[in-house]
């Protein structure tokens, strides 16, 4: 009878331990079906809708590119909880950007090449990240 006592004491504690990782993961936050805007310290701000794993509809609302937009094919992969690294190719003009968006940190990291007439230029900022209301 005792083994059995025990044996359900592990079983329960064990069955706890389970749920509990369930329960963490459902807590990872992930981009997709987010819209977020992005303010980087250059002062380019962008609004992001993360619409699938492989796409995200954009427009720039302050900058250089300020009012354009594009719907992109992306590429993301988890690389922390929470961290991930989302990349693309703008079909219009060629630019390259990827980012790294941290959604626990509210934190985002962004590279991004481009053509200009002095040859390819690149770019580096980082910046906070506010989800909006759809």
């Amino acid at each position: 009878m005792r083994h059995i006592r025990v044996l359900s004491v592990v079983l329960c504690i064990s069955a706890a331990s389970s749920l509990s990782v369930a329960q963490a993961q459902e807590k990872t936050m992930t981009f997709i079906g987010k819209r977020v805007s992005l303010r980087y310290e250059s002062g380019l701000e962008v609004v992001a809708d993360y619409k699938s794993p492989t796409e995200m509809a954009w427009e720039a609302l302050t900058g250089p590119g300020k009012g354009t937009r594009g719907t992109e094919t992306i590429y993301a992969a988890e690389v922390a909880p929470s961290v991930f690294f989302i990349s693309w190719l703008e079909k219009d003009k060629g630019i390259s950007v990827s980012n790294v968006l941290d959604l626990k940190n509210l934190r985002v990291t962004g590279f991004v090449t481009f053509d200009s007439p002095q040859g390819r230029q690149s770019f580096f900022d980082k910046g906070t990240v506010t989800e909006l209301q759809r």
